[in-house]
């Protein structure tokens, strides 16, 4: 929710934006109309990565006002086009079939997506998988963020059916949802949410004595949902020292990250190829081998690009595989370029 109390109206927030040219007097005009519920050009500039909440330095939570300003006035979707959007994801059954254990790993709809990145001892857990566990997150990217609050407590109350004390999300989207964003829409998250990076540290943890050191340079792709949840940065940087791996000190990496921009297709909003290779560059420039990427659909959005520059992209969660020697590394070069 924007906070608009909490707003000096500053500017920062769009100053900082990687997607618009803002100087600080037009961003102060652009704030200000906004504000007021007018329209302006940051509406549709927007792609919706969610960084300006985390560069405001007042956590007024701009990018709150810029959601609701975006479905006010249609900007990304018409209200026909996102009712039917949301009947394709909606969930309308008895819920059966659940699982109940204390700790159990919700995959949102990547265990049907993406069932290879589930793979080995790390996810030996029960799932909660499926449309009925959909985090709604696409929504706030797709700029009509009321039908995500909507969704909110649904997805909250049919994970705390299965009794678990605590849920390990397997999606960056699915953690803010839990973590951040139903909380402050006044839900109570009757469970600890883990993140799945939370997740992989304390499953190294307990098995150091198995971990072959990977000994590489990667540079690391933090997705949009990351922006909401700034605190589990430490939980990455554990992983990477408990399996080996150097992050490279670049320009698009923590609060400055770049998102892989493919969120553009899906706005009609662009091309995300330049950015894309702007973000490849900038890691291979830095001594990078490799690109390891938390989201699943930062993978499929980069690798097109990734693999013209000859840059390895490799999962979270397969990078503890390869420390404990579950899976290989792939070819690697000298990260020169």
């Amino acid at each position: 929710m924007f906070k608009a109390d909490l707003c000096k109206l500053c500017g920062d927030c769009l100053v900082k934006c990687q997607w618009m040219e803002a100087d600080k007097a037009q961003a102060v005009d652009w704030m200000k109309a906004m504000t007021s519920g007018q329209q302006t050009p940051v509406l549709s500039q927007c792609i919706t990565c969610f960084a300006c909440n985390e560069y405001c330095p007042q956590k007024a939570n701009p990018f709150d006002l810029i959601a609701a300003l975006q479905e006010k006035y249609d900007v990304f979707a018409s209200k026909e086009a996102a009712r039917l959007q949301e009947a394709a994801y909606a969930f309308n059954k008895p819920l059966t079939g659940y699982p109940t254990a204390p700790r159990i790993m919700s995959t949102c709809v990547f265990d049907k997506t993406h069932p290879h990145l589930m793979q080995g001892e790390i996810y030996d857990l029960p799932r909660a998988s499926g449309k009925p566990y959909f985090c709604w997150m696409l929504f706030g990217h797709w700029g009509i963020e009321s039908i995500q609050r909507d969704h909110a407590r649904e997805m909250v109350d049919r994970l705390a059916m299965t009794g678990a004390e605590e849920i390990v999300c397997f999606h960056d989207d699915c953690y803010a949802m839990l973590a951040t964003l139903a909380p402050g829409y006044g839900i109570d998250v009757p469970f600890r949410p883990v993140h799945l990076s939370e997740h992989l540290v304390m499953h190294l943890r307990n098995n150091r004595h198995r971990i072959k050191p990977l000994n590489i340079d990667i540079a690391y792709q933090r997705p949009c949902a990351s922006h909401y949840t700034p605190e589990k940065e430490h939980f990455l940087d554990e992983l990477f020292q408990l399996a080996g791996v150097r992050r490279v000190s670049r320009t698009y990496d923590r609060v400055d990250a770049m998102c892989c921009a493919s969120i553009m297709l899906l706005l009609g909003n662009g091309d995300p190829v330049p950015y894309q290779e702007k973000n490849v560059l900038d890691s291979r420039r830095n001594g990078a081998q490799a690109m390891v990427c938390l989201c699943p659909g930062c993978m499929d959005g980069m690798a097109a690009v990734a693999a013209a520059n000859r840059m390895p992209v490799i999962f979270l969660g397969d990078l503890a595989r390869m420390a404990l020697g579950e899976i290989e590394v792939p070819s690697l070069d000298d990260g020169a370029g």
